[in-house]
């Protein structure tokens, strides 16, 4: 297990490498989604976990430029957004603002939340499990801030994908838990142990270029 003091260092190169204004985020293969097919995939697909429930206060975590926020707003969701990037957060403020869509966005780490317990319906969060100096820890904070009844959904990074050291080069990826994907399975019990049930995985097929195949977890919490 990492120190506090390693944890802290890993967090903090991997900020930096995200605040890079150079960064094309949404330029990166599978992770723009640029194609209305694309959008409805995943805009179907949330909606069917969610039960096609209206009126729901949903945390969006790791937002990065805003995709799923401004999706889920777009559906009539009410939405908080949080990433600790400042740059990223910026580009979805812009996407927010020139769509006219609500969204509040705050600057925050996924690992140590500041909203109260049981404050939202569901959390959902997109390519970040990998990023995560300790998902564990993680998972615990995601599943504190719903309320009974609500529900976690997030995507699974591949096992082998090899996405830690593709982006943060070996010294950081090789540090990172999930950095190389990880078993499903593995998820599964590491949500489980975070304090939710029914865990289940769901598919998004692959649509058009620049999106993959995507594995969903999700689960609720009683």
């Amino acid at each position: 297990m990492k120190s506090e003091s390693q944890q802290s260092e890993i967090k903090n190169k991997i900020r930096k490498w995200w605040d890079d204004p150079s960064q094309d985020y949404d330029g990166f293969v599978g992770h723009g989604v640029n194609s209305e097919v694309e959008k409805e995939l995943w805009r179907n697909g949330i909606a069917q976990l969610l039960g096609h429930k209206q009126n729901l206060k949903i945390l969006d975590i790791g937002t990065g430029t805003g995709f799923l926020a401004l999706l889920l707003a777009e559906m009539g969701y009410g939405i908080t957004a949080v990433d600790w990037s400042m740059t990223m957060m910026q580009k979805a403020k812009e996407k927010a603002k020139a769509a006219q869509i609500p969204v509040q966005f705050e600057v925050q780490d996924a690992e140590n939340l500041t909203f109260p317990d049981a404050s939202f319906d569901a959390v959902v969060s997109r390519h970040v499990l990998w990023t995560l100096a300790d998902p564990f820890r993680a998972s615990k904070e995601w599943a504190r801030v719903i309320k009974p009844g609500g529900i976690v959904i997030a995507d699974i990074p591949r096992q082998g994908s090899n996405s830690g050291m593709h982006h943060y080069g070996d010294e950081i990826g090789k540090k990172l838990p999930l950095g190389n994907g990880a078993d499903p399975d593995e998820i599964i019990g590491m949500f489980k142990e975070a304090g939710l049930t029914n865990l289940n995985l769901k598919l998004l097929e692959k649509q058009g270029e620049q999106h993959r195949k995507t594995l969903i977890i999700y689960g609720e919490k009683i």
